[in-house]
């Protein structure tokens, strides 16, 4: 009797010290996320450009310091944040600016305004119908009830 109330007691100390521990794991707050603009990526891009370039602590301080704030932002994909990875890992000073690392700080620096490009949602068309698959699109049909065109193994199909 005396174990279990104290170790209610210390629970709810705990409990009283600490509130956010009894709400469960850390989110990111991302219904006041906004995807980060055209012109920040660019920026991350020109700066590990600069950095290929110019081979020196400052460039590439700057696009590493650039890319890796955006790793934690809920709203960017995976695909996007391998990229600015690639930058903040390659994006470092060399003895030498040989072509090879100029190359390879190149194609990380692309791959993050290509990858960082925020999907846009597919828009309805005028008249009401949907687009591929909703309403008042052609071959519809329940799913799985065959649609308008041939299933394309057509086996037993001849001669019947």
């Amino acid at each position: 009797m005396v174990r279990s109330s104290l170790a209610v007691t210390l629970l709810s100390a705990a409990m009283l010290a600490a509130p956010g521990l009894a709400m469960g794991p850390a989110r990111a707050n991302d219904s006041y996320a906004i995807y980060p603009s055209a012109e920040t990526l660019r920026k991350v891009q020109l700066a590990a450009l600069d950095c290929g370039r110019e081979n020196t602590a400052a460039t590439c301080d700057r696009a590493r310091k650039l890319a890796d704030p955006l790793m934690d932002h809920p709203l960017l994909s995976g695909f996007c944040k391998d990229a600015l990875w690639a930058v903040v890992q390659i994006a470092v000073t060399d003895t030498s600016n040989s072509l090879s690392r100029r190359d390879g700080i190149d194609a990380a620096a692309g791959k993050v305004v290509s990858s960082c490009r925020p999907v846009s949602k597919p828009v309805a068309n005028k008249d009401g119908s949907g687009g591929p698959g909703g309403p008042g699109a052609t071959g519809g049909g329940a799913p799985g009830a065959g649609g308008s065109r041939p299933s394309g193994f057509g086996f037993g199909s001849v001669g019947r």
